[in-house]
């Protein structure tokens, strides 16, 4: 009896150290590869409308290839932009690379040049390209689509969170 009852209090103390851990770290634990992962594999199998209604910046993270949510463009009424991004390592030791990138456009602006700037988790800006050698989709007047690359570290692709457009 003595020995079970230790047991149980043995248990919830642990239960309880667990928990509080749990609510401390979770902040950090989302922010990581894996916890991006399981927000992606959650968003899927929750199915196309439970996903769209998720707070995430991505639809599909799948390292190093991240398939961005769709943003609103400020100057074209009615206007999109979809990010998809990769990362290429140009060495064995994975120590430089460059991340490739396609932007596509709905109902852009006729600038011809777009600012995207990649941020942290908080809003922060890490870097920014301009997307400017913008090419029309066959078969559609109203899509466009910029492919290309921009010299950045595994660091600060792996620190990007969200992206924002001008």
């Amino acid at each position: 009896m003595r020995g079970t009852a230790i047991s149980l209090l043995v248990g919830l103390v642990c239960g309880l150290i667990g928990l509080c851990a749990g609510v401390w770290f979770s902040p950090h634990l989302k922010a990581t590869d894996a916890g991006r992962w399981m927000k992606s594999v959650e968003s899927k199998l929750q199915g196309a409308a439970a996903g769209s209604n998720s707070d995430s910046a991505y639809e599909t993270y799948e390292y190093p290839t991240i398939k961005w949510r769709p943003k609103p463009l400020s100057d074209a009424p009615g206007g999109i932009a979809q990010l998809w991004t990769t990362y290429e390592w140009q060495d064995d030791k994975h120590q430089a690379g460059t991340m490739n990138y396609r932007l596509t456009v709905f109902k852009g602006h006729d600038k011809g040049q777009i600012e995207v700037q990649l941020l942290d988790d908080k809003g922060f800006k890490i870097t920014q390209f301009n997307a400017s050698d913008f090419h029309q989709i066959p078969g559609s007047s109203d899509l466009m689509e910029a492919r290309d690359s921009h010299p950045c570290t595994e660091e600060q692709y792996k620190r990007v969170g969200d992206y924002s457009i001008k």
